[in-house]
């Protein structure tokens, strides 16, 4: 008789610097690849995959990325969470581990995401913040840059913000929240919507950065939002400044027995950061 499959969801802390982002590569040291190579130590040789909730480019780090898995090796939550962080290196940890729904899946019951980005501004660099920032030595203008940030509230077509290459299946988005704000010497871009293109982010805080600079006037992240061409936006903020900090799901999905849900919805494989 075959096991019964649980699902099981992880929340993880990771430090991206040293990795060539979440999904495994055929070359290169992806989070994915680790996780997944301690998760087969920890159940005992079992191999499942892990689904992370959207995909963190090279250099990004997460305070709370989620992912899901399925495995029928039955253990408890703390010791999975606990024999997961006896394994895994330093810049990786599990901050909580519990089965979950069945229906439940890291991605494609995602309803909201909140990413950071950390600026720090001025003519000094951090050595202990090194790789956690993008250095800003140019003058910028907090009020010109909150005012442009109003203009991605709501639902509109991201075009211009969304990378090359990207084959997300449709380029509108909804954000709920874009703010500014002043941290002890930092500056923070929260972004807070229910979904990401890829590089949406760091594309916006790079846009972001020439209106604060006044190299562009607060309006034209409308005109950017109705033009839609990227090449008309513009830098890609470094990788390095990026934090996935929270994953939102409906409550239902994270209750082991709970009656299932419809989450059929296509995965959308270049959707995240």
């Amino acid at each position: 008789m075959t096991a019964e499959l649980r699902t099981w969801r992880l929340v993880l802390e990771y430090d991206g610097a040293a990795y060539t982002g979440w999904q495994r590569q055929p070359k290169g040291h992806s989070i994915q690849s680790v996780v997944e190579d301690r998760l087969s130590r920890v159940l005992g040789g079992e191999a499942p995959r892990v689904i992370a909730s959207g995909r963190t480019d090279a250099g990004v780090h997460a305070l709370g990325q989620v992912c899901s898995f399925r495995a029928a090796r039955v253990r408890h939550p703390q010791q999975l969470r606990d024999g997961l962080n006896a394994t895994l290196p330093a810049d990786i940890a599990v901050v909580e581990a519990a089965e979950v729904n069945a229906a439940f899946h890291a991605q494609r019951s995602a309803i909201g995401k909140l990413y950071r980005y950390v600026i720090l501004p001025g003519p000094c660099r951090s050595a202990l913040r090194r790789g956690r920032y993008w250095p800003v030595r140019w003058p910028l203008d907090h009020d010109k840059m909150r005012e442009a940030l109003g203009s991605l509230v709501g639902r509109h077509d991201f075009t211009s913000f969304r990378a090359s290459g990207c084959s997300a299946a449709t380029s509108v988005r909804t954000i709920h929240r874009a703010a500014l704000l002043q941290v002890e010497d930092e500056l923070h871009v929260e972004l807070y919507g229910e979904g990401f293109l890829r590089h949406m982010v760091r594309n916006i805080v790079g846009s972001l950065v020439d209106v604060g600079r006044g190299k562009q006037r607060p309006g034209w992240f409308e005109e950017l939002l109705q033009i839609k061409d990227r090449v008309q936006a513009g830098r890609t903020a470094p990788g390095e400044g990026l934090f996935l900090v929270r994953v939102d799901y409906p409550a239902a999905l994270l209750v082991p027995g709970a009656p299932d849900l419809d989450v059929s919805a296509a995965e959308d494989p270049d959707a995240d950061e």
